[in-house]
């Protein structure tokens, strides 16, 4: 569906510039595409360049920015392409941009929708650009650039609060200093395992840090493990599908919906097993302390940090080496296709039924793995029938790592001439 180099012929040429009504349902179909990499905290443009030729029809052109970091998209209708293309700041208007992708995508998108926004859901989900961006400065930076680009971070990450209490960033980074639980959280999880992640947010990674930091971490979670992995998986994707409900992008985090949701005495898997359940005696340590944590966080955001800074944290944190290989991230698809691929081509067998239905079934029942057996879901985690130098399952391979994108504006190379 996608090819840096992919020709597409006109298939409906035109035969005449589109009237403003057919612009106005180009751009809308546009909007449509793109609604996946919107959700992900891209700002759409309210106006978009448009060109017309009678050889390549309409074009839309516009750069997307999420934060920082940007990529340069173009759409051309009537051959039926959506081309995401790596952003170059030629003019040096923005020395703090930073390009999304490194090779172009062109994305077949001529299907109808749902197809076509699916199609591009996939892609953008492949290149990275669903999920937080993992950035990094050149390594050819001098010191000050790497200091100012912390900084920088700090500033996106923090300032959104000092609006929301209405008082200078300063007194906002002295009260978190204060605060030590919140210092230990961020000196860890945003100065360590997430030193890298950029200052976004993105909801489904957000919900990724709900469900890490407040149901798996902190929490009895653990001191509880189920008897299975495969279960403890199912648990994970349970909590990320119904905390996903509870994140919204403009306004924030429902910490009392997310606790009563989890705290639902009917919450159960899609097998009807309740949660509770699962865990037995355990669950009621594992209520007190998940609900704690909730409440924690809770106060946080609505006495300390705001919607958006509370948001941004979240992003970070469920943007970690601990959330790397779980359902629920923008690459899953293209991680399990990668699993599943490779353990093919070595040889390995399917798990039933996807033995007999083949590769493409079992990819589209790995998108929503609820209803996956045990089998099948062990099979995708470890990949039982591998040796110790074959491929590898979610839990060992190296295809869950993030992919990294580079801060190297023009200047710093002149500096150092």
């Amino acid at each position: 569906m996608t090819s840096p180099t992919a020709a597409h012929a006109v298939t409906n040429p035109p035969k005449r510039v589109p009237s403003e009504r057919e612009w106005t349902a180009i751009v809308d179909r546009l909007h449509e595409l793109l609604r996946p990499l919107e959700w992900a905290g891209f700002e759409l443009p309210e106006a978009w360049d448009n060109e017309f030729d009678l050889e390549v029809g309409a074009l839309l052109y516009a750069d997307l920015w999420r934060g920082d970091g940007c990529v340069s998209a173009e759409y051309r209708p009537h051959e039926g392409v959506l081309a995401l293309r790596p952003f170059d700041d030629v003019t040096g208007d923005y020395p703090d941009s930073y390009s999304l992708l490194d090779d172009q995508l062109e994305i077949d998108v001529a299907a109808s929708d749902p197809a076509a926004v699916r199609a591009v859901k996939q892609a953008a989900g492949q290149a990275g650009l669903l999920d937080a961006t993992h950035v990094r400065v050149a390594d050819s930076a001098p010191q000050h650039a790497q200091e100012d680009f912390a900084l920088r971070r700090i500033q996106r990450i923090f300032t959104p609060a000092s609006e929301y209490r209405q008082i200078p960033l300063p007194d906002v980074l002295r009260e978190v200093s204060e605060n030590r639980w919140l210092s230990t959280f961020l000196e860890m999880v945003v100065g360590m395992v997430g030193r890298d992640v950029a200052p976004d947010v993105v909801p489904d990674a957000a919900a990724l840090g709900i469900a890490a930091w407040c149901w798996r971490n902190n929490t009895a979670v653990e001191d509880h493990h189920l008897d299975t992995d495969v279960l403890m998986a199912r648990t994970n994707i349970a909590v990320t599908r119904i905390v996903r409900q509870h994140v919204d992008p403009e306004e924030g985090i429902d910490w009392d919906g997310v606790e009563g949701a989890l705290m639902n005495p009917q919450w159960a898997l899609p097998d009807g097993t309740t949660i509770r359940s699962l865990f037995g005696s355990g669950w009621a340590e594992i209520a007190d302390t998940v609900t704690a944590e909730l409440h924690r966080w809770r106060d946080t955001d609505h006495e300390l940090l705001g919607p958006y800074t509370t948001l941004i944290l979240m992003t970070i944190a469920g943007s970690t080496s601990y959330t790397d290989s779980w359902w629920g991230q923008g690459r899953w698809h293209s991680i399990c296709r990668h699993i599943v691929v490779d353990a093919v081509a070595a040889g390995l067998s399917l798990p039933a039924p996807y033995d007999q239905r083949g590769v493409e079934p079992f990819l589209a029942d790995l998108d929503d793995p609820d209803f996956l057996t045990d089998d099948a879901l062990d099979w995708i985690i470890d990949l039982p029938q591998a040796g110790i130098d074959g491929p590898r399952g979610l839990r060992f391979t190296t295809i869950t790592r993030p992919l990294h994108r580079q801060w190297d504006p023009f200047w710093l190379s002149a500096e150092q001439a």
